[in-house]
């Protein structure tokens, strides 16, 4: 089955059309980045928060792209997916993503599981960047991904034992880093008391 059987396949704002000057009739936007995306997919707690703002003007809001919750981006040049959480409802999405607005039929944590892990689909996104010298993946192709489409039960256990699989993750890296720092304050301690 190809993906836009099942879902809708858009691309994001460009955000050189649509930005304006700060004004009366200008809204300031978050921008979803590929940095959020990055720091989703392979966390780093040390990371720091820059949040990307443009303005827009009011009458154009309506028309935007903005992130919900349910909707899956594909980075077109990474070609990596990442299904948004409540944390990034309200950005606007950029022209560097693909973005998916799965039907009922499909989860979305499965589609990001299976766009980024499924050795087919891994396949397939890599036939259709080569040859190319810009590795970036089109609209048209995403829309003609070839998907396998379980029944909606086993779509949700396998997008949850990934989705927990990646929260594991992010702690073990979490933790990590804690007990880094905690050493490292630790020796920096034996020191001090060295220099007494």
């Amino acid at each position: 089955m190809n993906l836009e059987q099942c879902a809708s396949v858009v691309q994001g704002a460009f955000l050189s059309r649509i930005q304006t000057s700060p004004s009366m009739e200008a809204v300031k936007l978050p921008v979803y980045t590929l940095k959020e995306m990055n720091e989703w997919l392979s966390p780093d707690p040390t990371s720091s928060e820059y949040q990307q703002d443009i303005h827009v003007a009011k009458d154009r809001l309506g028309s935007l792209p903005l992130a919900k919750e349910g909707l899956v981006l594909i980075s077109l040049t990474g070609q990596r997916a990442v299904a948004l959480q409540q944390e990034h409802v309200g950005k606007l999405i950029p022209s560097n993503f693909a973005i998916i607005e799965p039907s009922g039929d499909l989860h979305p944590d499965y589609l990001e599981w299976f766009i980024n892990e499924h050795p087919d689909c891994r396949k397939q996104l890599k036939i259709a960047t080569q040859g190319s010298s810009v590795t970036a993946l089109s609209i048209q192709m995403l829309r003609t991904l070839d998907i396998i489409l379980p029944p909606m039960d086993v779509q949700m256990k396998i997008g949850s034992i990934h989705r927990l699989l990646h929260r594991k993750n992010r702690l073990l890296q979490e933790r990590m880093v804690w007990e880094q720092q905690y050493i490292k304050q630790l020796l920096m301690g034996y020191l001090e008391e060295e220099s007494r």
